[in-house]
């Protein structure tokens, strides 16, 4: 690979990680539009099961906004880890294609060596370049890995309040079943 086609790879990998981002960014904007607006409007409950109901309601939207808003964070975590791994993959095949071609041309003999030294020279220290710029990635990887480890034990927290808003969801359903249903006994009594 040239570093043309590796510039334009690194362009790739920064559009992505724009465009993950924004995904994120947009969508949990939305979702504070919603609730902002559904939150400004006044309702005047009819009774008291209404006003339970309505604030389930609120509370099964809340609920089901911070779960939206982490599965965005993580999405945008596995893109960038994505892109990643696509600049590693695409430094490692350049520097693995660069070595077939010196193989080559070591089979070829010394004479080939001599005759086209300096663009084996070239080639030698582009790789050296290639090789370089890897390991810094590696080593940047390293560190995060690193510090991944670290917030594992948040990651694991962050799955048990995970669970615990699931299920605060579940609850918030369950209680809105029985609200309407409570409504539909009131609509019934009246009818009578």
């Amino acid at each position: 690979m040239t570093d043309k086609d590796m510039a334009q790879k690194d362009k790739v990998h920064k559009s992505m990680s724009e465009i993950s981002e924004s995904l994120g960014t947009d969508t949990v904007n939305k979702f504070h539009e919603i609730i902002d607006e559904s939150k400004q409007q006044k309702i005047k409950y009819q009774n008291p099961i209404h006003e339970e109901f309505s604030q389930e309601i609120n509370c099964l939207l809340d609920s089901a906004r911070e779960q939206q808003i982490s599965s965005q964070k993580e999405l945008q975590a596995i893109l960038n880890q994505a892109a990643t791994n696509l600049m590693d993959s695409n430094r490692l095949e350049t520097l693995y294609s660069c070595a077939q071609q010196l193989q080559q041309a070591a089979q070829l003999g010394i004479s080939n060596l001599q005759l086209n030294i300096q663009q084996y020279k070239d080639m030698i220290e582009k790789m050296e370049k290639d090789c370089h710029k890897q390991q810094v990635a590696v080593d940047l990887q390293v560190i995060q890995a690193l510090q991944q480890a670290v917030s594992c034990m948040a990651q694991a927290q962050n799955s048990l309040l995970k669970s615990q808003a699931v299920d605060k969801i579940f609850d918030s359903i369950t209680k809105c079943q029985d609200s309407l249903k409570q409504i539909e006994k009131l609509e019934n009594t009246t009818t009578m």
